[in-house]
């Protein structure tokens, strides 16, 4: 098994670096309002996106750090839980049911924050409308 070369290393950085100033910019500078329901399940494609990467530098031996084949507990394919089975230890279900569970959340967390952008969009609509010039 080998380590991350540091070109993965780079990427690795850069995605965290990337996720995050995309963050800051959408909260920033969004047009408040503009997203609909059917928008929330783009929340899911980047975390997809990771377990599958994750996933194939843990079939191709990658070492995420000295010894160990995953990145985080619930992406551990060769656990006692594998993927779909359960256990009494970390991390106690199988990858795949962790995958799951986890995009549900960020599909909630999704429609919480399009609740409080259309809360943000009908008062400003609102002060509007009760502006005179």
């Amino acid at each position: 098994m080998r380590s991350l070369s540091n070109s993965q290393k780079r990427i690795s950085y850069l995605l965290k670096i990337i996720v995050f100033v995309s963050a800051v910019d959408f909260f920033v500078v969004s047009h408040v309002g503009s997203l609909k329901k059917k928008d929330v399940i783009y929340v899911i494609i980047p975390p997809i996106l990771y377990a599958i990467y994750a996933g194939i530098g843990y079939v191709k031996g990658w070492q995420f750090a000295e010894g160990i084949k995953y990145p985080y507990f619930f992406l551990n394919w060769g656990s006692k839980a594998g993927a779909f089975g359960f256990t009494n230890e970390l991390p106690f279900m199988g990858s795949a049911w962790w995958i799951l569970v986890l995009l549900v959340f960020l599909i909630l967390v999704a429609l919480c924050y399009l609740a409080i952008t259309n809360l943000i969009r009908r008062k400003l609509d609102r002060r509007a409308t009760n502006t005179k010039f």
